[in-house]
């Protein structure tokens, strides 16, 4: 039993361990392209947007429909008391209690209402199309700051690894420095300035790895991910980085983003709703043809159908004359059956039933000045969304003719670096070999190597931010970004 219990419960732990870790397993290494497609998956921006493409589609729908008849059925149920007229008689009547019943199915369908339904679909047509290139442009907008932020952690994962590098060969330095002078070949002095440069080194550490952490805070909660300490990103290889100048001008990147900038389209299109709101509010001046129809029924309590034989009864209508006798004149007239009862429904509905169908007119004439005020204000909004529309195309050449200068800069700032960063190094390690071999000062010595770590976290710098301007103009350009 013993051993029965004891295999069980390896079993169970077992079966345990491997549900957490299928129920707990979350991706680590994330890319790029996981990143983006995670934030386009869970941005909140986006999915709002997304929304309110919906709400433009369902609008497109709704106008559409409204092209179509309407059709509505209309049921009613009355109890009344007193005096009343009854329906089926034209009888009036007093301290009556009665049931009516009535049922109709009416419809009508706009024949002509100065093209306003139809207008109305082409400006729903040209919303949701306005609202796609939103969502189009909200897409590339988180895009562009995912990868500003994936760069963002690449640039300080370099610099902090940059920083361990530097810790590893100064403690180097420091370990022969003490062995130095603990056989007498080398004075206190110059061990304790190179522990105190370590101890510099291993600050900037501190402070390159609080700007990882906060790079990488920023970048999971762009993408709307709970930061864990285990996840990282892919890290490219940047040792060859090589980045073309761009030839062509910003008038030339402008004309070619033009056809493709969403946030130019989505303005054209709402000029182009624009317009047609113009025609949907002159169309209001034009005649309206309407064809209707109904048909209806209805039952009563008032209503009674005689049950039994026909009572009749002689009735005196007149009188004539014999001879100079007068004679009377009677009559059988019917005077009622022996009791009565409610007149079934299905009888009443079928003789009651009626229909009718017509055709309204109507030409507006006076409606209080709402027709040409809201020509005008048509107007007003068609000039508005025109000037919208200039105001977007130059945001956008604004915003092309930053991203081209910053890139000019960073390239120019990158092959500066480049130069500055090789020339420290060079005349870092001439200094170093120097200093080993005694033929420099402490001082001199510490000067060449922060002077290298300087060149190296500006080339840093420059290389990731000409990387990000690379790619800024390569999405006005319509290259993909990752």
């Amino acid at each position: 039993m013993l051993q029965i219990f004891k295999k069980n419960t390896s079993l169970l732990a077992i079966c345990l361990l491997l549900f957490i870790s299928a129920t707990g397993q979350q991706k680590e290494v994330w890319s790029l392209a996981d990143c983006v497609n995670q934030a386009l998956s869970n941005n909140i921006t986006v999915q709002q947007q997304i929304l309110s493409t919906k709400s433009a589609q369902y609008d497109l729908t709704q106008s559409k429909l409204a092209l179509l008849p309407t059709l509505n059925l209309n049921a009613n149920n009355n109890w009344q008391t007193g005096f009343a007229i009854n329906p089926t008689t034209n009888d009036a009547q007093e301290n009556v209690s009665f049931r009516t019943n009535s049922l109709g199915l009416g419809g009508s369908m706009p024949l002509f209402a100065g093209f306003q339904n139809i207008n109305n679909v082409r400006v729903k047509e040209a919303l949701l199309k306005a609202s796609l290139k939103d969502l189009e442009q909200s897409k590339n907008t988180i895009t562009l700051n995912v990868c500003n932020a994936y760069l963002r952690v690449l640039q300080s994962i370099e610099l902090y690894q940059s920083a361990i590098d530097r810790i590893q060969a100064t403690k180097a330095q420091v370990d022969r420095q003490q062995k130095m002078f603990e056989l007498g070949s080398s004075n206190k002095s110059r061990y304790l300035q190179l522990k105190a440069q370590l101890s510099n080194e291993e600050l900037a550490m501190v402070n390159a790895q609080n700007t990882l952490n906060q790079a990488y805070l920023e970048l999971w909660l762009l993408i709307e991910i709970k930061p864990e300490p285990n996840f990282s990103i892919e890290k490219p290889n940047t040792q060859s980085l090589s980045i073309e100048d761009e030839p062509r001008s910003i008038d030339d990147i402008f004309t070619l983003f033009t056809g493709k900038s969403p946030d130019i389209a989505a303005a054209e299109l709402r000029s182009k709703s624009a317009t047609i709101q113009q025609q949907i509010a002159k169309g209001a001046r034009s005649p309206r043809l309407t064809l209707n129809g109904n048909l209806n029924s209805f039952y009563t309590t008032q209503s009674q159908t005689g049950v039994g034989d026909l009572r009749f009864t002689n009735s005196l209508i007149g009188a004539g004359e014999y001879n100079g006798t007068p004679i009377p004149v009677y009559t059988n007239r019917p005077i009622g059956y022996d009791t009565y009862i409610v007149t079934p429904f299905n009888t009443q509905f079928n003789r009651n039933l009626g229909s009718n169908i017509g055709i309204n007119l109507s030409i507006p004439v006076f409606n209080g000045g709402s027709i040409q005020n809201n020509v005008q204000k048509s107007q007003i909004g068609y000039q508005s969304n025109k000037l919208s529309e200039k105001l977007t195309k130059n945001n956008v050449y604004r915003s092309i003719a930053q991203s081209y200068v910053d890139f000019k800069a960073a390239f120019k700032r990158f092959d500066a670096n480049t130069i500055n960063l090789e020339a420290n190094k060079e005349a870092f390690d001439v200094s170093e070999k120097q200093f080993e071999l005694g033929g420099l000062n402490m001082a001199d010595y510490l000067n060449a190597k922060n002077a290298y770590i300087r060149a190296e976290a500006d080339f840093t710098q420059a290389k990731y931010e000409l990387v990000f301007r690379r790619k800024v103009l390569d999405f006005y350009l319509g290259k993909p970004l990752y």
